[in-house]
């Protein structure tokens, strides 16, 4: 008598990580190939849950090109909503292909805000994002009356460098001119 093995596919662990990964987005791909081996008395390779994986959180969450197309949507309606709000968003074209690369985001009441009832200063850092998408989100922290912490914009960049942080810098001078007597703090890394 013959033994047929069948070994898990992609779309297998896929459709078995969907729920999973609605629990537990954070979930490793070793930690889920533990958790389908053990419930389902399987052996699967790290690579089909890997791929399986990714397959599972594009349905979950749908591809990374459909989020990118409604980052301009969002901030269409954005705009709509709160006129004289910045939302700058810059891409960049390799052969032929569109990726996004920076991002500039304040609302008009949190620049208001800052030019009409903050102390005149700014301070300006980054910090690292751990994830599907490695960059830096940079902020641009205001203090106001009450010596509390106060949001004036925010942006994502790839990296600290020089470019990024020069572009960052100019968009956020568009965002709120020349407050006089703005003084601006940081922690002195290479790019800023």
């Amino acid at each position: 008598m013959r033994t047929i093995t069948k070994t898990p596919s992609q779309k297998w662990v896929a459709s078995k990580a969907v729920s999973i990964l609605r629990d537990d987005p954070n979930i490793g791909a070793k930690e889920l190939q533990k958790k389908l081996q053990t419930d389902h008395k399987v052996t699967i390779a790290y690579d089909i849950v890997w791929r399986g994986k990714d397959r599972a959180l594009a349905e979950v969450y749908g591809k990374w090109e459909e989020s990118f197309e409604l980052l301009f949507r969002w901030k269409a309606e954005v705009m709509k909503r709160s006129p004289g709000s910045v939302m700058e968003i810059e891409v960049l074209e390799v052969d032929g292909q569109v990726y996004f690369h920076h991002f500039l985001y304040a609302l008009k009441p949190c620049i208001d805000g800052f030019l009409e009832g903050c102390m005149p200063h700014l301070s300006i850092d980054a910090t690292t994002l751990n994830g599907r998408w490695n960059g830096h989100l940079a902020a641009a922290i205001a203090v106001d009356g009450h010596n509390w912490m106060y949001p004036v914009a925010y942006g994502f960049i790839v990296s600290e460098t020089t470019d990024n942080w020069t572009w960052f810098m100019e968009q956020l001078k568009k965002t709120i001119a020349n407050p006089p007597l703005l003084a601006i703090c940081s922690d002195a890394c290479k790019g800023l």
